[in-house]
């Protein structure tokens, strides 16, 4: 149908994440790719997009351009999107909300911008037949991005609905959980072959070394996740989007103990393996009550990723010890293992003793972090 000729594909992520997600697309069969700061755009395909949700290690939401164009005031932004035939794209009886980010020395607050897009909106469906779609917040049928650079504004529709690191399977979790995405991204980061043995030395709740054993046995992220917006639109197929997941089922492969999860605490560790229960990985994951400073791994060559305590309750001294003694572990015991730690104590990092072979800048949360990958020998 024409009126849903889409034209791009944004797939938002994290800073440092843009090459592993730019490859994945290229891997899903993306075409016309250009790599964009937190994203990745490409070409519009009905089959990648589902593909892209149901798929993605690195996305956390697959965006659908529907409308650009230029705006300094809101008044011209009421009128620029009182012309977009919302009508072709969702009903009167079905909900929508609007996340927005703006950019903009026009638009200082997106919480009135997205309100002057809400009341376009509104307004043409009472235009065009007297009556308006009514605001979700919580649970919209409808999802719309808004976005502001300047004097750019672009208007989406949002195909995931809920970030797409929300995969089903994180019931319980510590203090300071780190986004499945962004576990995903060390991962790839990496290197890790997912064919060695990996290490998630300091688990927590479990999410590093569950996405770990997600890729050792190619399974899908997202397949278990059932709610999508874009099963909400009117040209969704859902024939296609079950043959997607068919194929994607077939292609799981059987492995057995490929991860191991190490843990001082045994709350934190029980936690962990209610979370590996519900992602149906205690084949694949091993969970040991130990402290890591002390653990003599496999002779083999293998993957450790760390994402040790930052500082938040620890005095700055005995974090400069704490890290000075990940460092020293990782050279007395972890020969042959590529070792990756990331931390927001950057001063607490250098104690650590070993020369990175690659540095990453990455965002946990709020906070500007570091990603060390040291080659072990």
């Amino acid at each position: 149908m024409e009126k849903f000729a889409f034209k791009h594909i944004v797939a938002k992520t994290f800073v440092g994440l843009e090459e592993l997600l730019e490859e994945e697309l290229k891997a899903l069969g993306a075409k016309n790719i250009l790599k964009l700061k937190r994203g990745v755009q490409c070409k519009y395909d009905k089959t990648l997009l589902y593909r892209i949700n149901i798929e993605s290690r690195y996305c956390l939401r697959a965006l659908v351009s529907l409308e650009q164009f230029k705006a300094t005031t809101s008044d011209e932004l009421y009128q620029a999107a009182m012309q977009i035939p919302w009508e072709d794209y969702f009903s009167v009886q079905q909900t929508f909300a609007i996340n927005s980010s703006v950019f903009s020395t026009y638009f200082k607050h997106s919480q009135y911008a997205s309100l002057k897009l809400k009341d376009a909106i509104c307004d043409r469906f009472r235009k065009i037949g007297n009556n308006r779609p009514s605001i979700n917040t919580d649970n919209p049928d409808i999802l719309f991005n808004l976005h502001i650079n300047e004097d750019k504004v672009t208007i989406s529709l949002d195909s995931s609905g809920e970030s797409l690191h929300k995969r089903g399977y994180k019931q319980f979790q510590d203090i300071a959980p780190i986004n499945e995405v962004l576990a995903a991204g060390l991962i790839g980061l990496s290197g890790w072959n997912r064919e060695d043995l990996f290490i998630d030395g300091m688990c927590g709740s479990g999410t590093i070394a569950i996405e770990a054993a997600l890729m050792a046995i190619n399974k899908a992220p997202n397949l278990d996740r059932d709610d999508f917006c874009f099963k909400k639109w009117r040209d969704f197929d859902a024939q296609l989007l079950d043959e997607i997941i068919d194929i994607a089922h077939s292609k799981i492969l059987d492995k057995k103990e490929c991860v191991l999860g190490i843990d001082i605490d045994e709350k934190v560790l029980q936690k962990a393996q209610r979370n590996i229960n519900r992602a149906r990985l205690r084949q694949q994951i091993t969970v040991q009550r130990k402290n890591f400073l002390k653990h003599i791994p496999p002779h083999q060559n293998g993957v450790c990723i760390l994402n040790p305590p930052y500082d938040e309750r620890m005095e700055q001294e005995a974090i400069d010890v704490f890290y000075k003694e990940i460092g020293d572990a990782f050279k007395q015991h972890f020969t042959l293992y590529t070792c990756g730690i990331i931390s927001s104590n950057l001063e607490a990092m250098k104690k650590v003793g070993l020369k990175p072979k690659r540095r990453f800048d990455m965002m946990n949360g709020k906070l500007p972090c570091k990603f060390n990958v040291y080659e072990m020998y």
